[in-house]
């Protein structure tokens, strides 16, 4: 795909929906297509600092906010569709507007889910094809496998950034049910915008803590995490998931531990290579960079966020990550644990050229 117009929306919860649509924004820009970001917050601004080629566009989201126990999900959910839904309306007047103005070839969406058009090819990417709830609200699953149906019949494809057999990262998210067959759907292998360097740096980092995620539980996060840096020893470094933070916020030390406001691509890149051990969340995001650079993590999923809560527990099942709670989160004692054995894993990474080919059929 060359000379295009792409529309390119992307949703401000956390940064892992804009740090995975990178490489499909590199490849695009590379091409010499003309890329115009569409996003909001630390999102938007963590687009301007890795695209400064590309027009960024500050069109505002609805945030969703996360329950602190799984058994409110289903309900934090449904009390907050009046918000979800006027923040769609919106998204569909903002969308007339813009291709009105630049006239896109292509509009592709990181589940921003008024970004579509029926007179302009449209792509959705999402590894959520079902969503998962407690056992107790199971029953309520088909409600969210019919939910999706009705967004997909906006879209030409689902971009679903997983391999479609076995093995696979999404686990029942993306491979159980009717919807996983749905003829919309691509499954186009994992996407991260950090791969190993060759020669790999030294292993010299005992501990990455990379801190992210929607507010307020990011913040929680980071508090859990700052209480505890004085009393740790060793070349550690904390990174807080602030890519808007201002000049003078940018990096200090808690003890020995060194503490950044936020790592540009290849700074992350070459910090997550030097480590023995990241804690991380279990943001899908952050999996795929953990499947690229084959490295060992413990998980700290997002309080209420039912998801990382499976996807951290999947996960675990198979022998690849452990994790705990956030409350239980106790840094000197993972510190103190030698790092596990990654298993070596087969699933595609960056297949650019047939993401590229998916989207050169819509535009021809």
């Amino acid at each position: 795909m060359k000379n295009k117009t792409v529309i390119y929306a992307i949703i401000n919860w956390g940064l892992g929906h804009a740090t995975r649509s990178a490489p499909i924004i590199r490849r695009m820009t590379d091409d010499g297509n003309r890329v115009i970001l569409a996003s909001h917050g630390k999102a938007l601004s963590l687009l301007e600092k890795e695209f400064p080629e590309c027009e960024c566009l500050d069109i505002r989201d609805r945030n969703v906010s996360y329950p602190h126990f799984r058994s409110m999900f289903v309900f934090k959910i449904v009390a907050q569709l009046p918000k979800m839904i006027a923040g769609w309306i919106y998204e569909r007047r903002t969308v007339r507007k813009l291709i009105k103005n630049y006239q896109p070839d292509l509009i592709i969406t990181e589940m921003r889910l008024g970004f579509w058009s029926k007179r302009v090819p449209s792509v959705l990417i999402t590894h959520q094809l079902r969503f998962n709830l407690p056992k107790h609200l199971a029953w309520a699953g088909i409600f969210g496998e019919w939910f999706n149906r009705l967004v997909f019949r906006h879209y030409n494809y689902v971009f679903v950034p997983d391999a479609a057999g076995e093995p696979n990262l999404s686990g029942e998210l993306s491979h159980k049910g009717r919807i996983a067959r749905h003829p919309k759907v691509r499954y186009i292998g994992c996407l991260s915008s950090i791969l190993p360097s060759d020669p790999p740096p030294a292993a010299d980092l005992d501990l990455l803590v990379s801190i992210s995620g929607p507010e307020p539980q990011r913040t929680k996060f980071e508090q859990k995490v700052m209480e505890q840096l004085p009393g740790l020893r060793g070349n550690i470094l904390a990174v807080l998931g602030l890519p808007d933070a201002g000049d003078k916020n940018t990096e200090w030390n808690e003890g020995a531990v060194r503490v950044r406001a936020h790592l540009g691509r290849s700074e992350m890149a070459d910090a997550m290579q030097r480590a023995k051990r990241i804690v991380c969340r279990s943001g899908y995001s952050t999996v795929m960079e953990l499947l690229a650079l084959n490295k060992a993590a413990f998980f700290v999923p997002t309080p209420g966020q039912t998801e990382q809560e499976y996807l951290a527990e999947y996960y675990r099942r198979a022998g690849l990550y452990d994790h705990c709670k956030q409350e239980d989160l106790n840094l000197q004692e993972i510190l103190q644990k030698d790092p596990a054995p990654v298993k070596k894993n087969s699933i595609p990474v960056n297949d650019l050229d047939r993401i590229s080919d998916l989207l050169d059929s819509l535009c021809r």
